[in-house]
């Protein structure tokens, strides 16, 4: 196993992560030594779509796995969030299409070899590309975690990496994921919460928050709502929105959020909001943090805290428009990060 550690050394593709991935999952899941390329395949795709299309993280200008990402929600019309079982299902069903066809075929014109070409870097070093492969298929020794079976298009897992994946999964996959952050820390370096972003998120817990904000509008009812700017009070089916997207920021921090109706926060969705709402929401904000202060609830306040990197007294002392600035300071750039991603902006009520 000594060459596992040297397969994601000068990675610049993001198909040896997801194809590892993939593997170990179905040996996982399928609990078979013999797997087709199809599946290896879709299950990859399946993988990337939520860090792709969901969180919009870069792979780098070659990377091809994104691309075709793209390419299949473009061709289909496939939400952003679909579960990784409904896509791969989806995907399994459109398997003959022109478009899965060619991908499959793309992926697996090079991935299957060099994937496992450390097992055989000194046959392999100084070959021309187009004699990598067949020397691979003649080196084939069962050193490797698996041999390539083209007639068949599949893979057959070797049995000692067989039962090493059955007994280190978790093991695996985590290290997996760690090569993989380090990856795309390089190619996403203003982008937070990395980690949470690999996968579907897990469901969110508002409710503390939202008793928190509660709180706030019965004890404080004058104050107006961000977008319709009617009186909180008013709020027939409160909700809280997370005012830059989570699928952006990827937090529930308490100083991103803040009341709204239900069907207006499944309006923006995953929109950044129009610079018309920012002032409206730095007010409601600095009242809220205000009244946070006076009924001494320090726990929540202790997101503003790092978020202004100031003390309990400093947060107390600052007027309204110091607060504003700095959220100001903080928002601005955040904002043109998001856009630079492809987060779409400038939504507001029609």
């Amino acid at each position: 196993m000594n060459s596992f550690t040297r397969i994601f050394n000068n990675t610049q593709n993001s198909y040896k992560y997801y194809w590892w991935l993939s593997i170990v999952e179905l040996c996982i899941k399928k609990d078979r030594k013999e797997i087709t390329f199809e599946e290896i395949v879709i299950l990859t795709i399946s993988k990337l779509w939520y860090p792709v299309n969901y969180f919009k993280l870069s792979f780098g200008k070659i990377d091809q796995c994104s691309k075709f990402v793209k390419q299949i929600q473009l061709k289909y019309n496939l939400e952003d969030n679909i579960s990784q079982p409904d896509l791969f299902d989806f995907l399994i069903k459109n398997n003959d299409s022109d478009l899965l066809v060619n991908i499959t075929k793309e992926l697996t014109r090079y991935v299957p070899f060099r994937f496992i070409r450390p097992w055989y870097s000194e046959q392999t070093r100084g070959l021309k590309d187009s004699y990598v492969n067949n020397k691979i298929l003649e080196l084939q020794d069962g050193a490797a975690p698996y041999n390539i079976n083209v007639d068949l298009k599949k893979i057959i897992l070797n049995e000692s990496w067989f039962n090493w994946i059955q007994k280190n999964y978790k093991l695996i996959k985590s290290y997996t994921y760690f090569e993989l952050i380090k990856y795309l820390e390089k190619e996403n370096p203003n982008t937070a919460n990395l980690s949470k972003k690999l996968e579907k998120p897990s469901k969110r817990k508002l409710y503390t928050s939202t008793k928190y904000w509660k709180s706030f509008i019965v004890k404080e009812p004058s104050h107006n709502d961000v977008f319709e700017n009617k009186s909180l009070l008013e709020l027939k089916e409160l909700s809280i929105d997370h005012f830059l997207p989570w699928s952006f920021v990827a937090h529930d921090l308490i100083w991103n959020l803040h009341p709204v109706e239900r069907n207006i926060n499944s309006s923006k969705n995953n929109f950044l909001p129009s610079i018309v709402y920012f002032d409206k929401f730095y007010s409601l904000q600095y009242n809220f943090c205000k009244f946070l202060i006076g009924e001494n609830f320090h726990k929540p306040l202790e997101n503003y805290y790092i978020l202004f990197n100031c003390s309990f007294d400093n947060l107390n002392d600052l007027s309204k428009e110091q607060f504003v600035y700095r959220m100001e300071n903080y928002y601005s750039p955040q904002i043109e990060i998001a856009k630079n991603m492809g987060f779409e902006g400038n939504w507001h009520l029609s």
